[in-house]
C-alpha cells in the first residue's frame, strides 16, 4: 500500500473504505485527458475578486484547467492532486515560474503551511472527500491562508439529482458511476467554515453555475474569508 493510501485507511471506516479505489479510477481517466481547456464558469466567476500577484493553492486541479486560467491571468498558483498521471503530464507541458504541480493528496500534505497563500480554491474536489476529512481540510487551509485570505469552494449539493444514487457508503455519501461523491448541506458548510474561524463573505444554492452536457446539477458556492 503507497503512502497516499495509508493515509487514507487512518480517517476513512465501514464501507467507505471502497472509495480508496479512486485512486486508481482517476488515473485511469486522466490518462487520457485532453489538453487544456476551457476553464469552468467558477474559475471565471472568481477571477474578478482575486488579486493579480498573489498567491492561489488549488485543492484537486484535476486536468489543471483552472490553475493554467489562474496562471495565465497573473496569479502565482500551486495546484495539487492525487492523480501522478494527470501531475505528471501537466508538469512536463506547462509548469513555468507562474505555477507549480504537486502529487499529492490535499487533505494531508505538507504543502498546506501556516500564511502561506492569499487564496484557496476547491471546485468540485470537497465532495470526493470524507466528513472527517473535510474537516481536518478545512482547518489546515484556515492556518495557511494569510490574514483576509480568501477560500473559494464549488461542490455538490444534497438537492443535486444525482443524490441517493448508487451504493450509500456514508451519510449523504454514495459509490456511484465507479467513484464516491459526498453530497454537502450548505448549513452545515457554513457552521464549520464559521466555527473555525472564516467570515462568510457569500453562500449560495443552485443550478446554472456548472452546466455539463445536458447535466446542470444544484451546487453549492462559498467564499469565505479569514479575518
Amino acid at each position: 500500500m503507497d503512502l497516499y493510501l495509508a493515509k487514507k485507511q487512518e480517517s476513512i471506516t465501514g464501507s467507505e473504505r471502497k472509495y480508496l479505489m479512486d485512486n486508481t479510477y482517476w488515473d485511469n481517466y486522466y490518462s487520457t485527458m485532453n489538453e487544456w481547456i476551457e476553464p469552468s464558469q467558477f474559475a471565471k466567476d472568481i477571477l474578478p475578486i482575486a488579486d493579480k500577484g498573489k498567491v492561489l493553492i488549488e485543492l484537486g486541479c484535476g486536468n489543471g484547467r483552472d490553475a493554467l486560467f489562474f496562471a495565465k491571468n497573473g496569479l502565482k498558483v500551486v495546484a495539487v492532486d492525487q492523480s501522478k498521471i494527470a501531475i505528471s503530464k501537466l508538469q512536463s507541458t506547462y509548469a513555468n515560474e507562474n505555477i507549480e504541480f504537486i502529487a499529492d493528496d490535499f487533505v494531508h500534505s505538507n504543502v498546506l503551511g501556516s500564511d502561506s497563500f492569499n487564496y484557496a480554491y476547491s471546485r468540485f474536489t470537497m465532495h470526493s472527500i470524507t466528513e472527517e476529512e473535510q474537516d481536518i481540510l478545512l482547518q489546515k487551509v484556515y492556518d495557511s491562508l494569510k490574514i483576509n485570505g480568501k477560500l473559494f469552494i464549488e461542490v455538490r449539493s444534497v438537492k443535486d439529482d444525482i443524490y441517493g444514487l448508487g451504493e450509500e457508503v456514508g451519510r449523504n455519501a454514495y459509490y456511484y458511476n465507479e467513484h464516491y461523491r459526498r453530497f454537502i448541506v450548505l448549513e452545515e458548510l457554513t457552521q464549520k467554515l464559521q466555527s473555525i474561524g472564516f467570515q462568510i463573505n457569500k453562500a449560495v444554492e443552485a443550478n446554472n453555475f456548472a452546466i455539463y452536457k445536458d447535466e446542470n446539477p444544484i451546487v453549492i458556492r462559498v467564499i469565505a474569508q479569514k479575518s
